[in-house]
């Protein structure tokens, strides 16, 4: 049997599909043009390279952060001695396979470091509260990192509608204790109205925080200020983390599909207007526009920060009640 010379990387690289690419010097450094083989990887490849690399620089600003905190007075200040402070307590987060990174010996996924950073901004204010609100938790990724980090916590309020609340349920019911789990009242969207009146005839502040992450941009404009009227009448504090702005999709190389289901997404929320979510300028200008719009009647702002990476058009900000 004769063996077959074998090729080196170059004379594969310069096969008849890559050879056809375009080699014109108006166009060789576009989405998919010859130079992502000379220099760079392709912006649009389908591998996990650029997240895991987006993951592994978030892991890497949020532990330094953490560690140079004045909330961290722990001896072992090593490199990932930061979010393993918060991550250490915070069981079964492998639930539902998510991609990892090592860190450290950190394993750490894009839902959890985003949980620790909530928990980090919020921290102090956590310490000392005992009833948490959070409206749209998703499967429940902050729910479990709060109650595990602080014991203080005696009752968590869930509000979300039915069908998302089921996949909450099961998943805090695996990722939790019994003990931990017995302090979560799920609260269903249609059930919200009987919440709020028993709230409110309670005539005090029954909520210490209440929070709100990534899901009010996503609701209609009527909702969400019933939600901050209620907040503002029966909450300590409002923790938001949302979108400034919407942004169309060509400026990150969406191609739509269907119309509509963008149209749909900017009728939602409070801050509607589209800019381009990579100019600095137009970023800087908007999240003035977020800060006001999302402020509950009689609340000041407390602190705020930008949020990292992909989520730089985030922004955190937690309000406070002038009476409190």
């Amino acid at each position: 049997m004769v063996n077959k010379k074998k090729l080196n990387l170059w004379e594969i690289l310069l096969s008849d599909v890559f050879h056809q690419k375009s080699k014109s010097i108006e166009s060789f450094r576009q989405i998919g043009g010859f130079n992502n083989r000379l220099t760079s990887w392709d912006a649009m490849e389908t591998s996990s390279r650029y997240f895991k690399s987006l993951l592994y620089a978030f892991a890497e600003n949020l532990d330094n952060r953490i560690l140079q905190s004045v909330i961290f007075h722990q001896k072992d200040n090593r490199l990932g001695g930061g979010i393993k402070y918060y991550l250490k307590k915070i069981r079964h987060r492998s639930l539902g396979r998510p991609i990892t990174i090592n860190y450290y010996n950190n394993i750490v996924d894009m839902d959890y470091l985003l949980s620790i950073e909530e928990v980090f901004f919020l921290n102090s204010e956590l310490k000392k509260s005992k009833n948490i609100l959070e409206i749209g938790p998703g499967y429940g990724r902050l729910v479990h990192s709060i109650l595990q980090n602080f014991k203080n916590i005696e009752n968590y309020y869930i509000i979300d509608v039915d069908w998302m609340s089921e996949l909450t349920r099961a998943y805090l019911k695996r990722v939790l204790s019994s003990s931990d789990f017995s302090k979560i009242e799920f609260i269903s969207f249609d059930n919200y109205q009987k919440f709020k009146k028993r709230v409110e005839v309670s005539n005090q502040n029954l909520i210490d925080i209440s929070i709100n992450t990534n899901s009010f941009e996503e609701i209609e404009e009527n909702i969400v200020r019933d939600y901050l009227l209620f907040i503002s009448n029966n909450s300590q504090y409002f923790y938001s983390k949302n979108a400034i702005c919407k942004y169309h999709p060509s400026s990150v190389d969406i191609k739509l599909k269907d119309k509509a289901h963008y149209e749909a997404a900017l009728r939602m929320g409070l801050c509607k207007n589209v800019i381009d979510i990579y100019d600095s300028q137009a970023i800087a200008k908007q999240r003035k526009v977020y800060l006001k719009a999302y402020c509950p009647k009689n609340f000041k702002l407390s602190k705020d920060e930008k949020c990292f990476g992909q989520f730089l058009y985030y922004h955190s900000a937690l309000y406070e009640s002038k009476n409190s």
